[in-house]
């Protein structure tokens, strides 16, 4: 019923080969169904809305079986279509340099005896500092490109890439674990590239980081009371017995490297707060920093280590201890390469807030593997649709000329809305359609008024 856009099309189109020709346009339905949908996003809402023109009569079974069973026995992979998505991101971008890749978790809160891979997992959104959360749902690790947005460089987006299931149970494979298999297969899609991994402190461990792979960087956060140790063994008398030293003495913890820092007053010596400007979270900050060279056993075994310990003089950003495998690498990069992680967490709430990504009531083991990474997919579409081509369009310009102070041209539900003004006005086109046609239309307008009441 929904006419797609040229520019959208165009888009869409890029993935084709992941499906069959029948499959591929469920695809096309599903993706405007679910742009278009005003309510709870089920299966079965959004196959009204896909079906807006036809009033669906509760008295006979409903007609839209080809929809839950493109989640539950199509035969696509999400791989296939998750290259087929990232070709169209850095192509349509025109992305050069590093792949800045951002790995985090995510629990999608879902109840039901029968619902595959349910469990009890902490809520990061409900937990506080004294008092940890947990919730029935399906937890999942998400991989994304973080990238910055081409009119306005200083805005960082996350186009959500890759998603897999952290079942419960001891033997199941860790979140650490799922993070590498996903790194492991993006390297595989883009050889030779050079990736930035970037993590919280969940991800800074030997699952994921021993062995990091060739051509890898990683930039996370280090706990405050990590045992670091000098990487320069110290010299040995010559003629002494044993094994030679592999490391040098232990040196400070990154919370006790920032208080011995404090107490620094004649502003020499190794330890001494340094001023860094950076571009972080949307504006320009004045930090102080910390950095010295270490090895993490641990974690790392002997590789050496950059450590940068990062204060906010104004007191609004809590100090921070982060760390990057790139001993090059600038104190102001690691600063700003680590505040690109959290336009994931926007990632999660847009999907939840605006996709309703836990509306869908599916239980079987095929559409829960696929339907929530599909609908994080289709999430980087709107955005990369918006990025290139979008936000030029007569309709997002009247989006924007209605925007209040608290809004955002990049948010999700700024694209949204421009890309349902501009399906609308592709659908409902009063030039192009006689009496009958519009009276048509009319009808529809109305059957979608109701379904979104």
């Amino acid at each position: 019923m929904w006419h797609m856009i040229p520019s959208l099309d165009g888009i869409v189109q890029g993935l084709a080969p992941v499906f069959t020709h029948p499959s591929f346009t469920t695809q096309c339905q599903l993706l405007l169904g679910w742009v278009m949908c005003a309510g709870t996003h089920t299966s079965f809402r959004v196959g009204q809305t896909i079906q807006a023109d036809t009033t669906i009569s509760n008295a006979e079974r409903h007609p839209f079986d080809r929809y839950y069973n493109f989640f539950s026995r199509s035969g696509w992979t999400l791989s296939s279509l998750a290259y087929h998505v990232a070709v169209q991101i850095i192509t349509r971008l025109k992305v050069c340099g590093p792949l800045f890749l951002i790995v985090d978790d995510t629990l999608l809160h879902k109840r039901g005896l029968k619902v595959w891979g349910l469990g009890w997992f902490r809520d990061a959104v409900a937990s506080t500092r004294k008092r940890v959360a947990t919730a029935s749902g399906n937890n999942w690790v998400v991989l994304g490109l973080a990238l910055p947005v081409p009119l306005c460089p200083d805005r960082i987006l996350c186009l959500p890439l890759l998603a897999r299931l952290h079942l419960p149970g001891k033997a199941q494979p860790s979140c650490a674990a799922l993070a590498r298999q996903m790194l492991l297969q993006v390297q595989t899609w883009f050889p030779g590239r050079k990736l930035v991994l970037i993590g919280d402190g969940a991800y800074a461990c030997k699952a994921v980081l021993e062995p990091l792979p060739e051509g890898v960087v990683f930039v996370g956060r280090m706990r405050g009371d990590a045992a670091l140790y000098d990487p320069r063994p110290p010299q040995v008398r010559q003629g002494r017995r044993g094994p030679k030293p592999k490391k040098g003495p232990r040196l400070l913890s990154p919370k006790a490297a920032a208080a011995k820092a404090d107490r620094v007053r004649n502003g020499q010596g190794p330890w001494v707060w340094q001023r860094v400007l950076v571009t972080a979270y949307g504006s320009s900050r004045l930090l102080h920093a910390l950095s010295y060279v270490v090895v993490w056993p641990k974690v790392l075994r002997l590789r050496p280590l950059r450590v940068v310990i990062v204060r906010d003089p104004a007191g609004k950003l809590e100090d921070t201890y982060l760390f990057t495998t790139d001993l090059g690498a600038s104190v102001a990069w690691v600063i700003e390469t680590f505040a690109r992680r959290w336009s994931v967490e926007v990632v999660f709430r847009a999907s939840k807030q605006v996709l309703d990504i836990e509306g869908p009531q599916h239980w079987c083991r095929r559409s829960i593997e696929k339907l929530a990474p599909w609908v994080w997919l289709m999430q980087s579409v709107v955005t990369v649709w918006y990025l290139s081509a979008g936000h030029d369009l007569p309709e997002a310009k009247a989006a924007r000329e209605t925007m209040g102070a608290w809004d955002s041209e990049w948010s999700l539900r700024h694209m949204l809305r421009a890309l349902r003004r501009a399906t609308l006005d592709a659908t409902i086109n009063p030039t192009s359609a006689d009496d009958k046609e519009l009276q048509q239309m009319m009808r529809t307008l109305k059957n979608c008024v109701n379904l979104a009441a």
